[in-house]
């Protein structure tokens, strides 16, 4: 994720309207990134495994789909070795409990962000999340640097 002019960006939710409210926060903000969408864990691992597809740089996940979960997703992604470095920089979800928290903490997970119904709210965490210093995050993430908030 050196090149932060041309990010891949991969977004998996199994709502459509959040993937519209994603994409056009994206375009708001001027981050004019390549989005592609999956609507389950399933189509994302495909997506991975799919060698005729560039491995995206960053992945926001939903942790609350139908077919294979966040959470399930999460884990196969983070026992493949070769997907080790794909920061999976936000677990996209409309809930933060501890439990949630900690769980995609310890699955490997690179950030939380509570999903927002806000859309200003959701371009200031977009745009946070795009300019942040991931390599120096990937070597030295804490819990308690996890929750990504603006």
């Amino acid at each position: 994720m050196d090149d932060k002019k041309n990010l891949r960006i991969l977004l998996t939710d199994d709502d459509a309207d959040d993937r519209d409210f994603f994409s056009d926060a994206i375009i708001d903000v001027h981050l004019n990134f390549p989005i592609e969408f999956c609507k389950n864990g399933v189509e994302l691992l495909d997506r991975l495994y799919d060698k005729s597809l560039s491995i995206p740089d960053i992945i926001f996940l939903d942790l609350n789909m139908p077919v294979m979960s966040g959470f399930e997703s999460l884990k196969q992604i983070r026992d493949d070795a070769k997907f080790k470095d794909i920061p999976i920089i936000a677990i996209y979800s409309t809930s933060a409990t501890e439990d949630g928290i900690k769980n995609t903490f310890g699955l490997g997970a690179n950030a939380y962000i509570v999903k927002p119904t806000d859309f200003n709210v959701l371009k200031q965490l977009l745009k946070k999340v795009i300019e942040m210093d991931w390599k120096q995050r990937l070597e030295h993430l804490e819990i308690d640097s996890f929750i990504i908030t603006v």
